[in-house]
């Protein structure tokens, strides 16, 4: 089949470089002859170019006599044309009789400038001379006219002759042409019958595997087939494999770019960003609807305005000019989650384009912590320097107080002092003593002595804390009976390293607080827990008085926020400050039943660790 094939397109070969040939030298030497006779259709017309510009001077100096003139400016400009046309002449190749002619006609071209110039410099009241001048330059113009059309009327009988002698060659190159033409699929259709019997099983073979291809069944593989079409089959199946395995990393790009989206810490969103839906959501990851609050199908049918906050929201067609616009935009601002709550988010947003349509990648970062650590970072920076302000302060009144308060001791002893008087400076040394430990308690807030860690029991701690109020209120109160004590220590809570009297201040703090909100009398609830999953151990101090109004809750902590008559505003402060020294955190809350709940976490990881025993 083979050798068939080439013998069959040899003989054709041959008789289609012959006939190729003829035809190229034909179709070569047909279009040297046109291209001479556009060559001579140019020459052609730019003499007669060079005629119309002769007669529009000739006409130029005619108009001289009359009451309407060319004007000077005019005339010199249709001079410098005519100048130029017959310059443009020797750009063409001309024998030389041609070029003698163009010479002289240059030539007498530069004598009727001059006889023009020379009749219009002629005043005009010496009308006989410029009449004279004007009828010498149209002589010559007269004869430049003549000289030009002989010209023309040569080129255009040679241009006649060339034309007719190029018809006759175009003439017979068509019949040529027609004859291979018709010749050529005569030739074709012999190879075509000759080679279809050998071809036309194959190719059905491979059509049938093209389709089952397409359909998507790629483990289909063509058997039978010998010489070349063997050689296309193994391509054929080889091709199918290599489509199988690229298919297969395809589907595992896609699976692995799929999991790295649903994955992905932060949230994403892809918005379309063309037409009438503008902002709509068309894609989110996992990650951006646990963040909101919705599911996935919800998320599908809103819009990024819908989870902007209000002032954001207002501000999303803006921030969406500015990404089509080609700008990648960084900025923080509030999102709102399903059931209201409204928390701060970074974004970063660009766009890109896919199948002809853009779409707008958005990248939400939950930053509520990182904000709440600049918070804390920034009261840090407040109270420390509070606590620079207020040690330089109390130093500067302790030492005048300490002397203040001697003399009024020493005065309140003088025999010559009515009783009235000693009891007055009996009160003032008593204020004098409450605004000493009001300096003690300043300055113990601004520079607390630094934790001496050891290993300590949390549960002993607070009950010996507790201890200590108790006694405390039976020595100090009729009713022993008026505050109860209710304990629920956890029995496994592993000793942790920490500074055990710090510990010891807070718990006692916490408790007189406790106790102070029971003025009729209650129930003080102490209780502990250690959580191993979050590795941390939980004290909760409860009482059962009026709870804290949730106007004042979050002022609790602040230095010299107080609600009672005669306190410094400092024992939570400090006890805040020692909690989160030992790396925990301490907060309040009112009771459903009534009361409040001072709670306090310390990690147990804290410093050197957990000392796990069994309690």
């Amino acid at each position: 089949m083979k050798k068939k094939i080439i013998a069959i397109l040899s003989v054709f070969s041959l008789l289609a470089f012959a006939g190729g040939a003829y035809l190229i030298f034909t179709v070569e030497h047909s279009a040297a002859n046109f291209d001479e006779l556009i060559m001579l259709h140019q020459v052609e017309i730019l003499r007669e170019h060079l005629l119309l510009n002769i007669h529009r001077v000739q006409e130029d100096l005619y108009s001289q006599s009359t009451r309407h003139p060319e004007s000077v400016d005019a005339m010199a400009n249709h001079v410098g044309e005519m100048e130029n046309s017959i310059n443009t002449c020797f750009e063409c190749h001309h024998v030389d009789a041609v070029l003698e002619r163009f010479e002289d006609l240059q030539q007498q071209i530069g004598q009727y400038r001059h006889a023009m110039s020379s009749a219009l410099v002629v005043l005009p009241k010496d009308a006989r001379r410029r009449r004279d001048e004007l009828e010498k330059a149209s002589t010559i113009g007269d004869s430049l006219i003549g000289k030009v059309n002989t010209l023309i009327i040569l080129t255009n009988k040679r241009l006649n002759e060339r034309t007719e002698s190029s018809l006759r060659d175009l003439e017979r190159t068509k019949i040529t042409v027609t004859v291979l033409v018709a010749a050529g699929p005569l030739l074709i259709a012999f190879l075509g019958f000759t080679a279809i019997g050998g071809i036309t099983k194959p190719i059905q073979t491979l059509l049938r595997a093209t389709k089952r291809l397409k359909s998507g069944d790629l483990e289909h593989r063509i058997v039978g087939l010998k010489d070349e079409f063997g050689e296309l089959a193994v391509a054929f199946d080889d091709m199918a494999h290599a489509l199988k395995e690229r298919m297969r990393e395809i589907a595992e790009s896609e699976r692995r770019y799929r999991l790295l989206f649903e994955s992905a810490g932060d949230a994403i969103f892809i918005l379309d960003a063309e037409g009438e839906q503008r902002g709509r959501i068309v894609a989110a990851n996992r990650a951006a609807s646990t963040l909101h609050g919705y599911t996935m199908e919800e998320l599908l049918t809103l819009g990024i305005q819908d989870i902007d906050a209000s002032d954001a929201s207002a501000e999303a067609p803006g921030r969406i000019e500015r990404i089509l616009r080609g700008e990648w935009i960084k900025a923080e601002l509030n999102h709102v989650k399903k059931d209201g709550t409204e928390f701060p988010v970074e974004i970063s947003a660009g766009v890109f384009e896919f199948d002809n349509h853009k779409y707008i990648l958005a990248i939400d970062r939950d930053i509520t912590e990182r904000k709440r650590a600049d918070e804390a970072i920034q009261r840090a920076e407040h109270i420390r320097t509070a606590g620079e302000l207020a040690t330089g302060l109390a130093h500067e009144i302790k030492n005048p107080l300490a002397g203040i308060k001697v003399t009024v001791e020493a005065l309140a002893e003088a025999s010559s002092l009515s009783e009235e008087d000693k009891g007055v400076l009996v009160k003032v040394a008593a204020e004098i003593k409450r605004i000493e430990g009001l300096i003690k308690g300043l300055l113990q807030f601004a520079r607390p002595p630094k934790p001496q860690y050891t290993a300590t029991d949390v549960n002993g701690v607070l009950a010996a804390a507790a201890q200590l109020v108790v006694t405390n209120l039976v020595s100090a109160s009729k009713d022993s009976h008026a505050v109860g004590l209710q304990e629920a220590f956890g029995r496994d809570l592993p000793a942790i390293t920490a500074d055990p009297m710090q510990l010891k201040q807070v718990f006692m703090n916490l408790l007189l607080n406790a106790v102070d909100a029971m003025p009729s009398g209650g129930t003080l609830s102490l209780k502990t827990a250690y959580d191993r999953m979050a590795n941390i151990i939980t004290v909760s101090v409860s009482d059962t008085g009026k709870g804290v109004d949730p106007a004042i809750r979050e002022k609790l902590f602040q230095p010299f926020f107080t609600t009672k008559a005669k306190g410094t505003g400092l024992g939570l402060a400090i006890s805040k400050r020692l909690i989160e020294d030992h790396g925990g955190k301490i907060s309040i809350e009112n009771n459903e039943g009534g009361g409040s709940t001072f709670r306090i976490t310390l990690p147990c990881g804290h410093g050197k660790g957990c000392i796990d025993h069994e309690g």
